[in-house]
């Protein structure tokens, strides 16, 4: 017998398919190049600036903040790097504990381990595909003891420092739920957005809500520039430091190269 939910789920997936083209299988990703992307790789090409810096970068860092809302934009590598380095700037440490949603890509996890700090997998819900953040409420209550204002698990006896909500599909997290949460427990909100470019969360678009946030524009993405990520923040000193960290964080001088 067909539940509900998997009558739905089906109904949805024969609608997707009715307006497609004949495939025997529906595309997660299929890139499309159909502007001026020649035109703009052979004018960055003759610039010489084909690396982190130039004006196209800056462009498309103003262009991000335009578009999203954002204070701030620092472009990356890819999105794992612009995870990597927001987990960072969010303080967590070698050892902490990062609360992750149990369905994601693993770059939300491997980002978690970068910083020497251990994945902690929870559930999500149906509806958004998501972090559940009622499930998370009361998962919390069970393991959770503070010490002063720092939230530890009192099982493993290692501190859970932040909390990273991942907008599957583009389907934005309950985010007031998730900060009420985040609030009450100390814990610092690092929205992965890397597949949500473009999404509204209440007319507010994802990857504004945290602290900081990453966005990713791989291949598989909704705007792609081959690899690339972003950090986006409203934090002015954070973004300044991000911009510091995703350069090789080399203190400027003429001539010694000292990195801090």
């Amino acid at each position: 017998m067909i539940s509900s939910n998997e009558e739905t789920i089906q109904n949805i997936v024969n609608a997707i398919k009715s307006v497609l083209p004949d495939k025997e299988h529906i595309p997660l990703h299929e890139p499309y190049f159909g502007g001026k992307e020649w035109e703009y790789i052979k004018d960055c090409l003759d610039s010489g600036w084909v690396s982190s810096v130039g004006d196209y970068v800056n462009r498309f860092e103003q262009m991000l903040c335009d578009y999203t809302g954002s204070a701030y934009a620092v472009a990356s590598v890819n999105g794992t790097a612009a995870l990597h380095i927001c987990l960072l700037l969010a303080g967590v440490q070698a050892g902490d504990e990062v609360l992750v949603p149990a369905v994601t890509f693993i770059a939300t996890a491997n980002a978690v381990s970068y910083c020497n700090a251990i994945p902690h997998f929870v559930d999500v819900e149906h509806r958004t595909l998501g972090l559940d953040p009622n499930k998370l409420y009361d998962y919390l209550q069970e393991i959770i003891e503070f010490r002063g204002s720092v939230c530890y698990n009192r099982f493993t006896r290692r501190p859970i420092r932040a909390v990273v909500p991942m907008h599957t599909f583009g389907h934005p997290v309950d985010l007031d739920r998730l900060q009420e949460i985040c609030e009450r427990y100390h814990l610092v909100m690092v929205e992965d957005a890397a597949e949500s470019m473009g999404s509204l969360y209440k007319g507010q678009h994802t990857g504004t809500s945290g602290l900081v946030s990453s966005l990713s524009f791989n291949g598989n993405k909704t705007i792609t520039t081959g690899g690339g990520g972003a950090i986006l923040t409203s934090n002015k000193a954070l973004a300044k430091r991000a911009k510091h960290m995703t350069t090789q964080a080399k203190i400027p001088h003429r001539w010694e190269f000292n990195h801090d």
